[in-house]
C-alpha cells in the first residue's frame, strides 16, 4: 500500500465546499428548492440524491453541476419543466431510474448531461422491470438488472488517527469485482489514487477491508472509493469528510441491510449499544470491547428505531434510524 501526503495541495489551500450527504425527496417540488428535500438542502457537491417513489420533483431551469460528482436515484418521477430546464452533472456521475422510476421530458431543450455527454434529450425514461442507467461512457440510458450489482456496499467509513485516516468498507455481494481504488480530495473535485486494494472478485459472502491513509494532514479531506469490474466498467461510493484533527472524535450512527453502522472518532472503551423502540423500550442491547472507526452490529429489528451509544452513565451519541 502505497503512502501519501496532501501537505502540498492543502498548502494550495482548496476548501472543502460541502459533506458528502444522501438527499431524498420528503415532498413534491422544485429540485433547487431547499424545502422539497430532507435533509432541508439544494443538491451539492458529492451528493446521493434520491427521488423516492410517490414524489415528483421538477426541473424547471439549467442546473448546472458540470464540475461535480453526484449519484441520482429515481424511484418516483423527475419532471423536466419549461423550455430550457436542464442537468449537467460531472463525468464520472450516474442517474438511475428504478423500476417504477419515470424521467418526464418532452422537448429537445430539456436535456441531462454527464459531462460532454448528453444522455437524455427531450424524451421518456421509464423503469420497466430491469430499470435504468446512465454514465458519460453510455450511449444514453440503458437496460440495467438492479438485482445484479456488480458489488453492493453495506458501509464506508473514515476515521482519523492524528496524523493519519483509517478508510474502511464492507461488501455484501460482489461479481466480477477487480480492485477498489481509494481516492483523495481537499475540495471535492480534484481527486488522487492513494491505493489500489484487490476486490474479492465474486462472493455472496461479507467482505471487508480496509486501508490507511497516512499522513493526511491536520486539515479536513475527502474520500471515496472507485470499484472497479474485470470488464473495466467502475462506479464511485459518496465520499467521506473526515474533519480536521482538532474536529474529531464523534461518534457517527447510520443503518444499512440489516446493521447499525458505528463510526468512532477515537477510542472508546467499555461503550454500550443500545437499540430502542420509539416507546423508549430497549430492544437490543450489545457491549463493546475497546472500539473506533467502523463498528457494526447486526440486527433483526425493523422499522424506525433510535440507536443510543452508552458509555458509562453518559449518552455518547443517539441517532433515530430506520432499520
Amino acid at each position: 500500500m502505497k503512502q501519501f501526503s496532501l501537505t502540498l495541495l492543502a498548502i494550495i489551500g482548496f476548501a472543502i465546499i460541502a459533506q458528502a450527504r444522501i438527499l431524498t425527496a420528503a415532498n413534491n417540488g422544485d429540485w433547487a428548492t431547499a424545502s422539497t428535500w430532507s435533509p432541508a438542502v439544494v443538491p451539492n457537491n458529492n451528493d446521493t440524491v434520491v427521488v423516492p417513489q410517490g414524489k415528483t420533483v421538477s426541473i424547471t431551469n439549467n442546473q448546472n453541476m458540470n464540475n461535480e460528482y453526484m449519484l441520482l436515484r429515481v424511484m418516483g418521477k423527475l419532471a423536466f419543466v419549461g423550455n430550457g430546464s436542464k442537468l449537467k452533472v460531472n463525468g464520472s456521475s450516474a442517474v438511475l431510474v428504478y423500476p417504477g422510476g419515470m424521467i418526464d421530458a418532452s422537448s429537445n431543450s430539456q436535456s441531462i448531461s454527464i459531462g460532454n455527454t448528453d444522455v437524455l434529450k427531450g424524451n421518456d425514461i421509464a423503469g420497466g422491470s430491469t430499470g435504468y442507467m446512465a454514465t458519460s461512457t453510455s450511449n444514453g440510458f440503458q437496460k440495467f438488472n438492479f438485482n445484479t450489482l456488480p458489488v453492493r456496499f453495506v458501509a464506508f467509513t473514515a476515521t482519523r488517527h492524528s496524523g493519519d485516516v483509517l478508510l474502511q468498507w464492507t461488501t455484501a455481494q460482489e461479481v466480477n469485482a477487480f480492485s477498489f481504488e481509494v481516492e483523495a480530495s481537499t475540495d471535492g473535485r480534484n481527486w488522487v489514487a492513494l491505493a489500489t486494494i484487490k476486490a474479492a472478485g465474486t462472493t455472496s459472502l461479507e467482505q471487508n477491508y480496509s486501508f490507511l491513509a497516512r499522513n493526511s494532514g491536520a486539515g479536513s479531506i475527502q474520500f471515496r472509493i472507485k470499484q472497479i469490474d474485470l470488464d473495466g466498467k467502475f462506479m464511485y461510493t459518496a465520499a467521506r469528510i473526515v474533519k480536521g484533527s482538532g474536529e474529531a472524535g464523534e461518534i457517527k450512527v447510520a443503518a444499512s441491510a440489516g446493521r447499525v453502522v458505528l463510526q468512532f472518532g477515537q477510542e472508546v472503551k467499555g461503550a454500550t449499544v443500545r437499540i430502542l423502540g420509539l416507546n423508549g423500550q430497549v430492544l437490543q442491547e450489545q457491549k463493546l470491547g475497546t472500539a473506533i472507526g467502523q463498528v457494526l452490529v447486526p440486527t433483526t429489528q425493523k422499522g424506525i428505531c433510535l440507536v443510543a451509544v452508552v458509555t458509562e452513565n453518559e449518552v455518547a451519541a443517539a441517532q433515530k434510524v430506520l432499520l
